[in-house]
């Protein structure tokens, strides 16, 4: 599946909350703005559970916490792909763009 068919993806699947008026643009927006924010906060709750354990055991944090890395960044890019789909953004040509000015900036 590439990126266009994923970011399409979002768009067919299920509606989270049942309080939203996914007709009201703004407010599914605010939405989905706010569940990004907390998937990105259960990713770097992982990462540091996971670094913890590492550093402060036995050395290892072989738990089954790794495992569970992809499908909490699959979360995240989730919620980014369905906002990308609201507001009518090419996030190829955006990561593009952003990718040029990054190496205008820091490949000095």
């Amino acid at each position: 599946m590439n990126l266009k068919q994923m970011i399409a993806e979002t768009g067919t699947t299920w509606n989270f909350s049942k309080d939203i008026d996914y007709s009201d643009r703004d407010m599914e927006l605010q939405y989905l703005a706010l569940a990004l924010g907390g998937e990105a906060g259960e990713l770097q709750n992982l990462i540091k559970k996971i670094v913890r354990r590492k550093y402060h055991t036995d050395g290892h944090s072989d738990d089954g916490m790794e495992g569970q890395v992809p499908h909490e960044m699959v979360d995240v890019m989730y919620y980014l792909f369905r906002m990308a789909a609201l507001l009518d953004i090419d996030l190829e040509k955006a990561f593009d763009e952003k990718m040029k000015i990054n190496k205008a900036r820091y490949n000095k």
